[in-house]
């Protein structure tokens, strides 16, 4: 993640909202909420778009990201944001995150950026960040 800022030249405040890669595993989803809180804090709009496609395997990345193309796009999302779709259950293992709950939205201008972690198979692993020109 901090990789991905650095090329975008962006800084952690100037990300919108950030599509977790939500394994549904303990050990990464524990490692993934830890590392979010620890470059992002726990306000930062965050969800897991997993429950809505399922798994995806090799086209989860593509799958996260057109769900940012589609969310930045203003004839689309215009920034309602994906909720998380979850159980409820607070896991304390994982560190607090701002978790979007169903029609939240965020306002969205010229500059607008978005991030992605996936997480895929063999240790494949990419943090991308969309944007609005």
């Amino acid at each position: 993640m901090n990789a991905a800022l650095q090329d975008a030249a962006l800084a952690p405040e100037q990300i919108a909202y950030l599509n977790l890669h939500g394994t549904a595993t303990e050990h990464n989803d524990r490692a993934e909420s830890h590392a979010v809180h620890a470059v992002f804090g726990p306000d930062l709009p965050c969800s897991s778009t997993k429950p809505m496609t399922g798994h995806m395997l090799g086209a989860a990345a593509g799958g996260e990201a057109a769900f940012l193309w589609l969310t930045l796009h203003p004839a689309y999302g215009n920034g309602r944001l994906p909720p998380h779709i979850w159980d409820g259950a607070v896991d304390p293992e994982l560190a607090p995150l701002n978790l979007v709950p169903m029609g939240a939205s965020t306002p969205l201008e010229k500059g607008s950026a978005m991030l992605s972690n996936s997480f895929a198979f063999s240790g494949s692993n990419i943090a991308l960040i969309l944007g609005r020109a």
